[in-house]
Formats: structure tokens, sequence, C-alpha cells
């Protein structure tokens, strides 16, 4: 008998039983199935904004055919592993390639493959080399974009920034809008830091307790993404 059967134990056995005058033997195999093993060579293909094509190498399937495949990603911005979306959707046994997809731009990414069969998921192949999806236009505006109070003659914008993850390129800033309530055209200022949470408009002109409608930007080195809803601010009391 073995106990605590493991895929380490396939092969084949003798049974012999042997008295003193003779002895009779027969042999069988034991095949012993389990979860696949890791996918391997898993490389990065092709790379864009927000998609990544994959390709890897079958694993061992353990005598149990593999029947799926699903894709993982990890940035420096996600917990852990996450299963990522791909093209197809469903990766059958048989398909060695995946585009994935709905990507962050300008983010850091590396994959791995786990292999399914009858019998379960696999362990994940080793993680792929590291690769940053390319630059695009900023799509999302700061939120939360208020303000109010300061000193006499001023005018404070503040907002939450823009994480990392969504500045989808490298010279990533803000473009602060302002004007009083009913004024046609906007006054606009850059803010060049990313992590900037406010700004301050000190002018001799603003009367306090004004109203004035406010909008941030966005921008980076692609180009000028959406400004927030606009919103209305106080500028400072007396």
């Amino acid at each position: 008998m073995i106990r605590n059967i493991q895929l380490k134990h396939s092969g084949k056995y003798v049974c012999m039983v042997q008295t003193g005058v003779d002895s009779v033997s027969s042999a069988a195999d034991l095949i012993v199935r389990g979860s696949p093993g890791p996918p391997e060579n898993v490389k990065v293909d092709e790379i864009t904004d927000t998609t990544a094509q994959l390709s890897w190498k079958e694993g061992t399937d353990n005598h149990s055919p593999v029947i799926s495949y699903s894709v993982q990603a990890r940035t420096p911005f996600s917990v852990g592993w996450q299963t990522a979306t791909t093209v197809p959707e469903v990766i059958d046994g048989k398909t060695h390639t995946a585009t994935v997809v709905e990507l962050n731009p300008w983010v850091e990414y590396e994959f791995r493959v786990v292999a399914s069969n009858k019998i379960g998921g696999g362990e994940p192949s080793l993680p792929s080399e590291k690769v940053r999806t390319e630059e695009a236009v900023p799509e999302v505006p700061p939120s939360e974009v208020s303000g109010g109070g300061g000193s006499r003659s001023e005018l404070v914008i503040t907002w939450d920034p823009v994480p990392e993850e969504l500045q989808n390129g490298e010279g990533f800033g803000y473009v602060v809008a302002f004007r009083p309530l009913g004024v046609t055209n906007w006054i606009q200022t850059v803010v060049t830091s990313p992590d900037t949470p406010r700004y301050v408009f000190r002018n001799e002109s603003i009367m306090p307790f004004s109203l004035y409608e406010v909008k941030v930007g966005v921008y980076n080195n692609k180009g000028e993404g959406p400004f927030s809803p606009v919103t209305t601010v106080f500028s400072a009391e007396e």
C-alpha cells in the first residue's frame, strides 16, 4: 500500500509472490494525476499604452490535459497579483498566447500565467520581465475640487491629486481655471507639481467673500486631458 500518494509515485510496480518451489509476479502501471505544473517562458511580445501581448510555453500536464489558462498582473500600485482581463476572455488549453487589455498607460507591469485541468489550478509561472506601458493623454481629472478660506484678497482652490498610476505619462501637472461668477472668460494658470493639492490666487481686485467658478484640468507630455466639473468657491473673507 502506498500512503499519501503523490505525483512522484507514478510508475511501474511489480508484485511478486515467492514460495520455496516457485514464484509468481504481476506488473501494473500506476498513473497519478494532478494539477498542471507552472507554464514556462512567459514573455511580453508587444506593448501599447493599454495592452500587452503575451506568449508562453506549456509546462507538465501531470497526466491530465490542460483545459484553460489565466493571466495575472502586478504593478507597484496593486495589492499582490490580480486576475487580468484578456482577449480571448477564456484561454483554452491549446492556446499559448493572449492579449491583456484595460491596462493603465505609463505603468510598470509584470505578468504570470496559471494553467488548470480537471484536477484544479496549478502553480503560477515565474513572472515575466517587468515592462512599462506607453504614455497617453491623461483621462482622469482631479476629484474633490473645492476651496475657500485664506487671507484677504485671496482665492484658495483645492483638489485631491491624481494618483500616479492614473497620470498616464511624464510631465504631469494641473491647469487651474477660475472666473468670477457671471464673467465669460476664464483665468488659467499651470501647476507643474503632480502632488500639489492647492493653488492660491492673490490679487487686490478680489473682493471679500466673492463667488467664483473653478475647475481643474490635467496635462502631461502627450497633451491636455479633461477638466473637473465646474464648482463654485468663495474668496476669503475680510
